[in-house]
């Protein structure tokens, strides 16, 4: 039985692929995909580049995988998935994409592709993408997870007294007052702890309100109330926020602190991230975070601050000058994206970090039975040497 030969496209007749050792250039190679051209067209200059580059690296460490295994047939069926669906799928070809890889790399399903890696593969896989390999594809991220779990200076401090206090409502919106007054010294605004000062009209919603440096605003008064809450009653039983609730908080608190933009602010305990967005905005002029009360992210702080000043400062028409819109929200939507990224990431790490803690101290454990045991050895030996003489 002979394979049928494929229909060899126009725009791969002309094509050139010269291959020098790992080196591989490609000249006057053209792809017809609507999907692939419009991803590609999102980047600009060396990004496209580089971007296209990162998806035939990312097609062959999954064609790698498949041929590592004897249930080639099973990996090879998912990877025909994903080239299927980068072939075939219309404009929600890269939702289609995002939901394959959820569900195949859901623990919970048995048939799904990380179950098998799990059962199957298991000694390969570790060995394969160890993080604190230099070779290993996760070790950039590892090694980006390390300095974020080893940050030091002000910002643990305040994490400490966090940490110990019986009252975390009230540190929580200290910690939070801490941080932003390190993004408003950049830009010259004026943050000011208003928790426990009440307004003109009596009420004490909003713990922090920030004032844009009137040189950004020609003179306006532009102002930004953040909202702090531990507040369960804020949590579903879901481990997710109450949008309505944290809406009616935030109106409060802008109608009281005449602000033009709210941002709320939650601890991350009973939150489910899985359920529970980091970053989510809503109404324009509303934002949600989720900050890791074990681990405050000053980035998340500084990107609430930088997004806020953006929505203000676009809404007004304060922008001097020939301003890219279009980028500046993109890389916004960018950098939301990789938040919730590192939130799961990070969650992900928790369990790993525990076991490995959990294998050094039964490591320490044996050692220090062995030690006994030789003692006991060493006394015997010694008794009964005594004994002959």
């Amino acid at each position: 039985m002979t394979t049928p030969m494929r229909a060899v496209p126009d725009g791969l007749i002309d094509a050139e692929i010269r291959i020098s050792g790992d080196k591989v250039t490609i000249n006057n190679l053209t792809i017809t995909n609507t999907e692939l051209a419009a991803y590609l067209n999102l980047k600009e200059g060396p990004e496209r580049a580089l971007a296209f580059s990162d998806m035939v690296v990312a097609a062959v460490l999954v064609q790698r995988l498949s041929n590592t295994s004897a249930d080639v047939q099973e990996l090879n069926s998912v990877a025909q998935q994903v080239r299927d669906t980068m072939e075939s799928a219309g404009e929600d070809a890269f939702d289609d994409l995002e939901k394959l890889i959820r569900e195949q790399t859901n623990e919970q399903n048995p048939a799904a592709l990380i179950a098998l890696l799990k059962t199957k593969m298991i000694t390969h896989v570790i060995a394969e993408l160890d993080p604190t390999k230099e070779t290993s594809p996760f070790y950039a991220i590892n090694q980006r997870l390390l300095e974020l779990l080893d940050k030091a200076g002000g910002q643990d401090a305040a994490k400490q007294v966090y940490a110990n206090s019986r009252e975390k409502g009230i540190d929580f919106e200290t910690l939070l007052d801490q941080m932003i007054q390190i993004e408003a010294a950049v830009h010259g605004d004026d943050a000011q702890f208003t928790g426990e000062t009440p307004a003109p009209s009596g009420d004490k919603y909003g713990d922090e309100v920030v004032t844009i440096n009137p040189a950004a605003t020609g003179n306006d008064v532009l102002r930004i109330v953040w909202e702090a809450k531990t507040d369960k009653t804020f949590k579903d039983t879901k481990g997710r926020l109450k949008r309505d609730k944290v809406a009616s908080e935030l109106n409060n608190a802008m109608t009281t602190r005449e602000a033009d933009c709210g941002i709320f602010v939650s601890d991350a305990r009973g939150i489910d991230l899985t359920l529970q967005p980091v970053w989510q905005e809503f109404e324009g002029n509303k934002l949600i975070i989720v900050l890791d009360d074990g681990d405050p992210d000053q980035r998340l702080i500084r990107l609430a601050y930088l997004w806020s000043r953006w929505i203000l400062l676009r809404s007004q028409n304060q922008l001097d000058g020939e301003i890219d819109v279009v980028a500046i929200d993109r890389v916004i939507s960018d950098l939301q994206r990789e938040f919730d990224g590192l939130a799961n990431l990070k969650r992900l790490h928790t369990p790993i970090k525990t076991n490995v803690e959990a294998a050094i101290k039964f490591v320490a454990d044996m050692e220090e039975k062995l030690d006994g045991l030789m003692d006991e050895l060493r006394d015997l030996i010694a008794a009964a040497e005594g004994a002959e003489e």
